[in-house]
Order: C-alpha cells, then structure tokens, then sequence
C-alpha cells in the first residue's frame, strides 16, 4: 500500500485576485509566456481538479490513500480569498466525505486567527474527522511564536499532529525565511507530546538541519513531497542523505519510523509524475546498490505506509 501525506486541490475561490493574478502575472515572466494563455491553462485545471479527479489520478499512480489539504493564505499579505477560512475548510472535509475509504484532511488555518483558529480546530477534527493541522509559515509568522500556545494546547488535547511547511521555496509574495525548521524545534520542546511534521522535508536548502532537530526531538516527523527535484537532479546526493538518515543511530525515535512518502500533488508533477515518483521510491533498494547503499525493505515499507498508517491513526 501507498499513502500519499501531502496533496492538494486548488479551488480558486480559495485564494484572494490579488493573489491569483500576481502568480499568473510571474509565471507568464518566468515562463514567456502569455497570461492569457496561463489563465485558460489554470481554467482546464479547474475541470480536472476535483475529488473525481484527484481519485483518477491516484489510481494511475498507484496511489492508495491520500491526505488532503487546503492553505489559509488569509493573513499573508494577498489579503483573503473569497471564501471565509471555515467554509474552504468545510469544503475540503466536504469533497474527503465522498472517498471515506481512500481521502483524509487536514484543518488547514492561520494561528495568527487566536481563538478562532482554535474554535475552528476543534470543529475540524471532532465533526469533520480532519486528521491534523496544516501551518503555512511563508504567509508571515515563526511557528515557535508563544502567542500560539493556546493553539497548540488545545491541538495535544485533541491528539492531532501540525503539519508545517519547512523550505524557503515559496509561492508570490510569502517569505520563506519564516518556514525554517529551526522555529519548530522550540515548539517541539515545549509541548513533546504534540505531534509535528515537517513538510518537504526541509527541501534541498535545511534537509540535515532538520535531521539535526529530528535527532533530539522524538516528536518531530518529517514528509518527502516536493523532494522530486532532488531525486531528479541530485539524484547521487538525495540517494545519499536518505540512506545516511535512514540508517542513522538517533538517540530517540529511529529516523526510519519518522519519515513519510508525499507528492504534493498536483503542483509535483511538472517536474516528475506522481506514479514516477512512488516507483524511484518503491525502487530505492535497487537504485541504492547503484551507488553503494544498502536499503532495507522494511523500511521503504514503513516510509510508504507504515509511518503514516501510525501518525493518522488508520
């Protein structure tokens, strides 16, 4: 079995105009090419971009179970999206609803919003059945911020994990200084039995830092989704980091146990296909002995299933 821990659906309402059209109006410079063309693109996007299709495309990767989630862009300075951060939250639980068996979410939401953030967790988890929280940090705050407490009492109390985004490559007019996963290692400390993953894995810029943080923090957790590139592009090193990781002595929770397959999905897939992906990882044992490395099934075993299976409580 494959778990996918990281993955998305891209409503458009979900995001403000002025959000929407700075991307376009980058992409088209990064790209040459028009914005109209780019907004018609995004428009046949929409069409597929649904639970219908999130679940075709999980069947053409070989993907069985996927985690859902949104992003509350709300505060970040693109301003709010038509849609409140409640109802795009009660619309991701909405779409999940329709796969039981096959789609969780996560309660996707700003804890700059105080007690309504946590008003809105509560609601999330105990009626919607969301699994945990997503945090998106490049929208403007440090996750280790001690005005968060609250919100992350109440997220222990629930026994739910934070799922935060931790590299500095981020989307138009967010910051990525702020998802450096040093600002989770305070939190972690402070609340130890609060669960915390931490996205992307660091990307390519804080991976060993946040083996370094994982090392003395036996609740913190981390996902492989946007790592592509690096299996791509760096492959030798990416194959490298993983088996160092893996068979690393960590004084607390073996790294094997802590890490998670995701693709991050649909974004992902410009740069390598979600069923590409769960093969290079399924493969790793071979593709190691390429490079003189010794994967264990077992573990791939637990980095595509097993660990997530015990996180979400499957």
């Amino acid at each position: 079995m494959t778990i996918d821990m990281h993955a998305h659906l891209l409503p458009r309402d979900m995001v403000s105009d002025l959000f929407w059209n700075t991307s376009i109006r980058i992409s088209a410079k990064v790209l040459n090419m028009s914005e109209d063309v780019l907004n018609q693109g995004a428009k046949m996007q929409e069409t597929i971009n649904n639970v219908d299709g999130c679940i075709k495309a999980m069947d053409e990767a070989g993907i069985d179970k996927r985690l859902l989630m949104g992003v509350d862009y709300g505060l970040s300075r693109t301003g709010e999206g038509k849609w409140s951060v409640e109802e795009m939250n009660q619309w991701f639980a909405n779409q999940v609803a329709e796969y039981p068996d096959r789609l969780y979410s996560l309660c996707a939401v700003d804890p700059r919003r105080g007690d309504r953030a946590i008003k809105l967790l509560e609601k999330a988890v105990e009626e919607w059945d969301m699994k945990g929280v997503k945090f998106y940090p490049t929208c403007g705050f440090y996750p280790d911020d001690p005005a968060f407490d609250p919100f992350y009492k109440k997220c222990v109390e629930l026994d739910v994990p934070i799922f935060s985004h931790t590299t500095p490559f981020g989307l138009t007019l967010l910051e990525g200084k702020y998802a450096n996963p040093i600002y989770l290692d305070g939190v972690a400390a402070r609340f130890p039995d609060l669960k915390i993953v931490l996205i992307h894995f660091g990307g390519l810029d804080w991976m060993l830092k946040s083996v370094s943080i994982m090392q003395a923090r036996p609740n913190i957790y981390a996902d492989i989704s946007a790592n592509q590139g690096q299996a791509l592009y760096w492959t030798a090193q990416y194959v490298s980091n993983l088996n160092n990781i893996i068979n690393a002595k960590s004084l607390m929770a073996p790294f094997s146990d802590r890490i998670m397959f995701g693709t991050d999905w649909p974004a992902l897939d410009a740069i390598m296909s979600s069923k590409d992906w769960v093969e290079w990882v399924k493969n790793l044992p071979d593709k190691g002995k390429e490079y003189g490395f010794d994967f264990k099934q077992e573990d791939i075993q637990k980095i595509l299933e097993l660990n997530a299976k015990k996180l979400l409580k499957l």
